[in-house]
């Protein structure tokens, strides 16, 4: 499999804004901002869920009576701080060995509980705020037993560090880096990308997107669902 590092993907970047010719390399000074701008659009990223191809599980034991923790560099659950839980995050009873999922709510749902440290031996629902550098996550009821938990969020995409960094991705980052970093350098060079440019950069990211979608599985939001009624098959509510 052919390799190819960050330097490539610039050159390549920058000649089909015509800002290179063929053969021509950039000055360290153009090579050094179009890497800057590479990993600004590849931090960007980061934020949009299908744009990712992996993720991570963290697993961290929650104390017991503990109604909140944080996630972070110097948090209690010391790790990289996600850009988002995904709803995917579960807990597990060491003492039963069984598995039970959460719900996530809003600010707005947690401060309506009237008594937040009311107790039980499994926690419902979980409200995260996102502080920085660590994120703040609450549970409600606070539970009575340690738990296992295992707080899922997408991976980082990695940021090349130098033009010589190879840039190592699954099937399809390649083109998309290129055609959407020729987009994001067009404004610093003062031209106007192609729109054959423009339109593949746009379906590759496309493709790419519709590769990574985890398939989820069609649910009403906790926010409008009841939980003091029936099990609901459509809406996967208790």
């Amino acid at each position: 499999m052919t390799t190819y590092s960050a330097y490539d993907q610039i050159c390549g970047a920058l000649r089909l804004l015509g800002v290179l010719a063929e053969g021509e390399t950039p000055s360290v000074e153009t090579a050094n901002d179009a890497l800057f701008a590479l990993n600004q659009m590849i931090d960007s990223w980061d934020t949009e869920r299908l744009s990712v191809f992996s993720t991570k599980d963290d697993v961290y034991l929650w104390p017991a009576g503990e109604r909140s923790q944080t996630y972070g560099p110097t948090g209690d659950v010391v790790g990289e701080r996600p850009v988002l839980l995904d709803d995917s995050t579960y807990f597990r009873d060491p003492q039963t060995n069984v598995s039970y999922g959460i719900k996530f709510i809003n600010q707005q749902q947690y401060d309506g509980i009237a008594v937040k440290t009311v107790t039980s031996t499994y926690p419902q629902v979980m409200w995260i705020n996102m502080s920085y550098p660590n994120i703040e996550m609450v549970i409600y009821p606070v539970p009575l037993r340690l738990l296992e938990w295992h707080f899922i969020s997408v991976d980082r995409l990695t940021q090349p560090a130098t033009l010589a960094t190879a840039i190592l991705f699954p099937p399809g980052y390649l083109r998309a880096f290129r055609y959407n970093l020729a987009c994001e350098l067009a404004p610093e060079f003062g031209v106007e990308p192609s729109p054959t440019v423009s339109r593949i950069a746009m379906y590759s990211k496309r493709d790419l997107k519709r590769i990574n979608n985890p398939d989820d599985i069609m649910a009403l939001p906790y926010s409008i669902v009841g939980t003091r009624q029936r099990y609901n098959i459509y809406a996967g509510n208790y």
